[in-house]
């Protein structure tokens, strides 16, 4: 089985092949403009964390364009934590409202919470919440029950604690909590109670079903939010039904996007601009396609070209699209696609292919996306793989694509 096809860039491994190397999800903050690329290290990669088992957190030197062999970077190590999973880490993220700054999640004293570290000086203070999503001024941050995720997808919640909610389908006391960076105060905006209340007055069939929420991210500004409430699938094992919301930085002004309980990966392009691989419309099953928060008005994107479901993220000046796949199934290398797409010419281009590993329904969290990222001088990224045969974080130059 080929460890990597048709790759046309420049890519190198940035981490050591000294242990599991990995940094995370595709729309966090990897990497500053000190050229210092977060990641974490971890003893195994083929089973799921236990309460017990630390991740190492610390940070890898980008490299200079073009030059240096794999793994020729060295792992900064400056912090451990018990919170995290394979597929979003600890959310280690860079502050960018805060120079040699960053946040994690952490598990101390039997409680969830975050801590923000400056990893030039070693200061750090805790915050009481687990954190999901940073504004993009690092000032605030929405905060979900991570527990009660963990119980539906193990990949990406935490496990040290249980959900004290786990007996009540919506609760009211358990949903969307916003809290400052900067006091640690914290105050719950919106419950789960009342937004499956919302979704029965839209006409959707939730009453009495167990409900949570997967992903939430808020928009450019900060002035409004968008989160996947999804259902616990009954019997275990049946599939869940997705339903996307979005609502103001207070928790009101709930809005329903229908997409017949199927929605996965996204990115804000703007506040009003939420690109999401969902259904366009009942009859066009699931396309990439840019939603208008406002309107509701649905754009399907190059559907010849976007096939299927993808992590996607827009640069910075929201004229290029980056993406992945999952593996291909039809074949038995099981290879995942890197891909890179231009809005100007409507265009894309297949940037490589790297092998990944077969899993079962029980362990399919366990897996290795590419999860690719854009870095800050917005014509290389990063991505998470497994070809080599461990994990690895892997840097690569786009400068020759996106001149072409």
């Amino acid at each position: 089985m080929p460890e990597t096809v048709d790759v046309t860039i420049p890519v190198r491994r940035i981490s050591p092949p000294d242990g599991q190397y990995f940094f995370g999800y595709y729309d966090l903050p990897a990497a500053d403009t000190a050229g210092r690329h977060l990641a974490h290290r971890v003893r195994f990669r083929d089973r799921f964390p236990t309460p017990d088992d630390m991740a190492v957190l610390g940070w890898l030197p980008l490299p200079a364009r073009g030059g240096g062999p794999d793994g020729e970077c060295p792992f900064h190590a400056f912090a451990e934590t018990r919170a995290w999973n394979f597929q979003q880490g600890a959310m280690l993220q860079w502050l960018p409202s805060s120079p040699d700054t960053c946040l994690y999640n952490t598990f101390d004293g039997g409680t969830f919470g975050a801590c923000i570290h400056n990893v030039r000086t070693g200061a750090r203070r805790r915050l009481p919440l687990p954190v999901a999503n940073i504004s993009s001024d690092g000032t605030a941050a929405l905060c979900i029950n991570m527990a009660r995720l963990y119980a539906f997808r193990p990949g990406y919640g935490y496990e040290e604690a249980p959900d004290p909610f786990a007996d009540v389908a919506a609760p009211a006391d358990d949903g969307v909590f916003r809290m400052d960076l900067a006091t640690g105060g914290t105050r719950r905006i919106l419950s789960l109670a009342e937004a499956a209340d919302f979704l029965g007055q839209c006409g959707e069939a939730v009453a009495g079903r167990k409900v949570l929420i997967n992903h939430i991210t808020f928009n450019p500004s900060a002035s409004r939010y968008l989160f996947l409430l999804r259902t616990f699938p009954n019997p275990p094992g049946a599939a869940w039904a997705t339903f996307l919301l979005t609502a103001d930085a207070a928790g009101g002004g709930l809005r329903h996007h229908p997409v017949q309980g199927a929605a996965s990966h996204y990115h804000w392009r703007d506040d009003d601009g939420m690109l999401f691989w969902a259904w366009a419309t009942a009859a066009d099953g699931q396309q990439l396609v840019l939603i208008s928060d406002r309107t509701d008005e649905r754009r399907v994107l190059d559907r010849s070209f976007f096939r299927s479901d993808g992590h996607c993220s827009y640069s910075g000046d929201r004229r290029w699209l980056l993406y992945d796949s999952y593996p291909d199934g039809s074949t038995p290398d099981r290879l995942r696609a890197l891909q890179v797409y231009s809005l100007d010419r409507g265009a894309g281009f297949t940037l490589g292919r790297f092998r990944s590993e077969a899993l079962s329904a029980a362990t399919v969290d366990l897996r290795c996306d590419l999860h690719p990222r854009w870095m800050p001088d917005g014509r290389s990224i990063t991505f998470d793989s497994i070809h080599e045969g461990f994990r690895g974080v892997y840097w690569a130059d786009l400068a020759s694509v996106m001149q072409g």
